[in-house]
Parts: C-alpha cells; sequence; structure tokens
C-alpha cells in the first residue's frame, strides 16, 4: 500500500464494523480441556520476562508455549516453564491449536507484522508497545484488530491499569480541577553511551533472518546518518541496543516515553493525532554509533491543550560514566507526567500512582499507592490480569489499553522522530527564534539548554537540531500542508516489509 493509497486501510476498517456471525471461540478456544487458558509468550530477555511473572500469577492461566529467536534463550525459560513447547519461529507456533492468547514482547520492528500473523491465526494477543515501527505498519494492525474484532487485544502500555492513574483521569476529565492548560511527558532516564560500531561475528544460537523479520537486513552499522557505512559489523544491538538504530527502534520516544505521552494525552481526553508536532533534538555529550536523539523535545498542538514530551538521557552531573540514578525531576516527576490544571497540577510520578498539588505545593489529593507501597506479588500492574478476564468475558469493553488508543500515542511518537529526521542543525538563536511563539516549548527549551550545559554541550553552534513543523489530519492520519510530500512518502510508510515478511494489508 502506497502511503497516499489509504482506501484499503480506510475500507478493511469499516467493513470490520460490519462483520458478523463470528463468535469468540470461533476464533479461538477461551480455555483447554480443564479450563485454564493456555498463553504463549514470545520474546522473553527483558519485558517478555516480565510478562511471563505476570502470567504467572494469574489464576486458572498456564504458559504453553515459548518462542525466542535466540535459542539460548529459549532453553533457559523452557527450564522456568516446564511443559511448554518452545519455538524459535512464531510462524511455526502460531498453527499450535492449543495456544489460545499471545503476549509479544519482541522488538519494535516486529511488533505489527507479529500481532497481526497472532490475529489471523485466531487468538487473543497482548502486545508490546509502541505499536508499530512506523505509522504504516500501525493502521494496519489496527485494521486487523477492527476485522478479528472478537478477539480480546491488551496493548502493552500497563500504566493504564494503574487504579492511581485511572482515578486521576477520571477526576481530571470530569472538571475537578478546571480545563487543562499544558499536559507533559517527561522521561529523563540515564542512557549510556553504546560506543563504536564493533567487528563480530554473528550468534550462531540467533536466527538471525527471523529476527530482523520485515527490517532491512543490514550486514553493518554507520556511525551517522552522513557518512558512508563502515566496513565493521556490529550484532550487540540485537539483545537491547537496536532501540537507539533507526532500522528497529526510535530512541527513548517509542521506549520509554510513549508511556508518559499515552497518559499525559490520555488526561487531555483526546482520542486522535495532533494536528501540529514539532520537535527538537540530538544525540549529544558523546560520541557512538546510536543514531537516534539522547536529548529530545517534541510538543503537539492540540486544540484543547498542548502536550509536551521532554526526553533526557544524560546525568544531572555531568559525569557521563557515572551512577544511573543521577538524573533530574521536573515537578517531582523523572519519569512521569505533569499535567497543569486552573486549579491543579497533577503529578503522576510512576505507573500506579497519582497526586493533585495547589498552587503552594500542599497536596489537595492522593490516588493510589505509590510504587513503594504496591504489592507485587500480584503482578506488577495488573496489566495482564485485565488481558485475562476479558478474554475469559469474551469482550474488549473493558480492556485497559485498547489497541487503537496505543495506536495514536505510538503515532504520536513517529511523528516527533519524522519531524526530527526532517529537520536541519540551527543555533540557539535560530532555535529560539523559530520556537518563540510556544511558551511552553520555549520554556522546555531554556532547561534543555540548562541541563545540556552541566553535561558539556555548547548548544551555540550547530548541535541541536530543529525538527521540521508538521501537520497532521487527525482523521486520516496523513501528513499535510508543507514537509507533507517527504513525511508521507519516506518515513511514514517507506517499508512495507521484506520479502517473507511482508506487512499484511489483507486478512
Amino acid at each position: 500500500m502506497s502511503p497516499l493509497d489509504r482506501r484499503s486501510f480506510i475500507k478493511s476498517t469499516a467493513f470490520a464494523a460490519t462483520a458478523v456471525g463470528l463468535s469468540a471461540r470461533s476464533f479461538a478456544q477461551s480455555a483447554g480441556a480443564n479450563g485454564d487458558i493456555r498463553v504463549a509468550v514470545v520474546g522473553f530477555r527483558s519485558r517478555g520476562l516480565e510478562h511471563i511473572k505476570e502470567i504467572k500469577k494469574v489464576p486458572g492461566v498456564r504458559i504453553v508455549a515459548l518462542c525466542d529467536v535466540d535459542s539460548d534463550i529459549l532453553a533457559k525459560g523452557l527450564l522456568e516453564c516446564p511443559g511448554a513447547v518452545g519455538y524459535t519461529d512464531i510462524r511455526k507456533m502460531l498453527e499450535d491449536k492449543n495456544i489460545d492468547a499471545v503476549s509479544n514482547a519482541t522488538p519494535n520492528h516486529q511488533h505489527a507484522i507479529q500481532g497481526i500473523w497472532t490475529l489471523q491465526a485466531g487468538k487473543h494477543l497482548f502486545i508490546e508497545k509502541p505499536l508499530s515501527h512506523n505509522i504504516f505498519e500501525g493502521q494496519q494492525l489496527v485494521a486487523a484488530g477492527n476485522y478479528f474484532n472478537k478477539l480480546v487485544i491488551q496493548a502493552g502500555t500497563q500504566s493504564r491499569s494503574g487504579a492511581g492513574i485511572r482515578a486521576a483521569v477520571k477526576d481530571v476529565h470530569a472538571g475537578v480541577y478546571g480545563k487543562v492548560k499544558v499536559a507533559r511527558g517527561i522521561c529523563y532516564k540515564r542512557r549510556k553511551s553504546i560506543g563504536p560500531a564493533k567487528k563480530t561475528q554473528l550468534p550462531s544460537n540467533i536466527d538471525y533472518d527471523m529476527w530482523n523479520g520485515p527490517a532491512d537486513i543490514q550486514e553493518s552499522i554507520r556511525g551517522n546518518q552522513t557518512d558512508p557505512i563502515n566496513e565493521t559489523k556490529s550484532f550487540g544491538s540485537v539483545h537491547y541496543d537496536w532501540h537507539w538504530f533507526w532500522n528497529y527502534g526510535g530512541g527513548d520516544m517509542c521506549n520509554q516515553a510513549i508511556h508518559e505521552i499515552d497518559i499525559a494525552r490520555w488526561f487531555l481526553n483526546t482520542h486522535e493525532v495532533a494536528p501540529e508536532v514539532m520537535s527538537i533534538g540530538g544525540r549529544l555529550a558523546y560520541s557512538d554509533c546510536g543514531e537516534t536523539p539522547n536529548s529530545f523535545l517534541a510538543i503537539y498542538n492540540y486544540a484543547a491543550a498542548p502536550l509536551i514530551a521532554e526526553v533526557r538521557g544524560l546525568t544531572s552531573d555531568g559525569t557521563l560514566d557515572g551512577p544511573m540514578d543521577k538524573i533530574h525531576k521536573f515537578s517531582k516527576a523523572s519519569i512521569g507526567i505533569v499535567v497543569e490544571c486552573e486549579n491543579a497540577t497533577i503529578i503522576v510520578p510512576d505507573y500506579h500512582s497519582a497526586k493533585a498539588y495547589d498552587a503552594s505545593g500542599v497536596v489537595i489529593k492522593s490516588y493510589g499507592k505509590e510504587v513503594s507501597q504496591v504489592d507485587m506479588s500480584g503482578g506488577a500492574s495488573s496489566h495482564h490480569a485485565n488481558w485475562i478476564e476479558c478474554i475469559r468475558a469474551g469482550s474488549n469493553a473493558d480492556i485497559h489499553a485498547p489497541l487503537h488508543e496505543c495506536h495514536i500515542s505510538t503515532n504520536l511518537v513517529h511523528a516527533a522522530n519524522i519531524s526530527y529526521r526532517l529537520g536541519a542543525k540551527k543555533n540557539s538563536d535560530e532555535i529560539t527564534e523559530a520556537i518563540k511563539s510556544s511558551s511552553g516549548l520555549s520554556e522546555a527549551y531554556s532547561r534543555l539548554k540548562e541541563h545540556l550545559g552541566v553535561n558539556g554541550v555548547k548548544v551555540d553552534p550547530a548541535s541541536l537540531t530543529l525538527g521540521t513543523p508538521l501537520s497532521q489530519d487527525p482523521k486520516t492520519e496523513l501528513f499535510t500542508g508543507a514537509n507533507s510530500e517527504a513525511a508521507n512518502r519516506d518515513l511514514v510508510a517507506k517499508r512495507e516489509g521484506r520479502a517473507g515478511f511482508k506487512i499484511p494489508t489483507k486478512f
């Protein structure tokens, strides 16, 4: 599907609304022979391990299959899940009729295609954020979710299951604290340099073709976007550092900040992409082979109020190789949400709780338990438990993180990255002049400059990239106006998948 051809997307979505005669059990058996719901987990070296832990704590659920392209990781997982069947190819696993549901924690570039495959196989789906590697992929997964609308789908934005956050959002939507003036997603998370590309051998325990999936297979990694591809090979990115390469990830906007942006947008009570977006950022203070920014700002100009996202990966004291906990806070949050209302400021400092403060900083109301007080024995967020409850009910009606909502938030982080990648390096005065009409972005930029100064980065030379301002149609999700051709053609749907891994557009 070309980036300007949305007829098939719209048609498939509309068709889903009229699909009838398909019961939940015609897609996936809700329970196995003994009444248990039988779950498979895909990708579990890191986040997927938390999936396994949470699923094990839900009564009436059995992990019956595990899948990972790393055979060493798979072998370890099977020791922890006696009786589970192991697979290195998800396509083979999805043929297993003894699986009712699949919990997927693979890298970003696999989410959309494996999510669609799972639905086509008639199995309920838990899919991690971000929903896609690009906007086109996300649209196809949403279309598939609408088509197979009897299957229960939970997105991995687990803050939406935080009881305190849910209660705070409800009060803000009810107008308890007046209108929202600005919502901020704060992601101050320490990230060290990954160093230069290193010549290494492709590990024999990893199915590299399957690991790449729809992504372009890169035999080498370049140090930046303009230098010629060097001849060194690096496969160290396979297990985590892929986050910092555009071919696979989207930096901490896609990795961590999507959580905060998703909840900030939830507070705004908007369910569409922003009509305007612009970003500022760079990969600064250290030199390595990573491509994505480690310092980043983005503003989404919604009609009701702006949403501002801030990403910082550097320390608060300038020690680049120092302790990981040396990080700034903004209004008591380092990784959280700050919502400024007319009569209070709501601060979400973790995945569970929130507090409302008056103008003098006094707590008006506390929502839920702070993370240090939460009983983790029932699962870190109860997000999987909510998914299982909805599977048993045979309905998505009470799902906490709907597929479409995660797609909108994923769309936002992609749009900010697109703005950045279409932008150009500018000096500080040029950036200040370009953003002077936005008081919120100007204030955030001023604080970012101070932060970079602590880390030895001078922003007076052209060290930061000023992203291209973009307009996006909230209904079609197409970029419009100036710069839209490049945004739509090159960065929205530039990749539809390699041979054997084409993103499905028909279901």
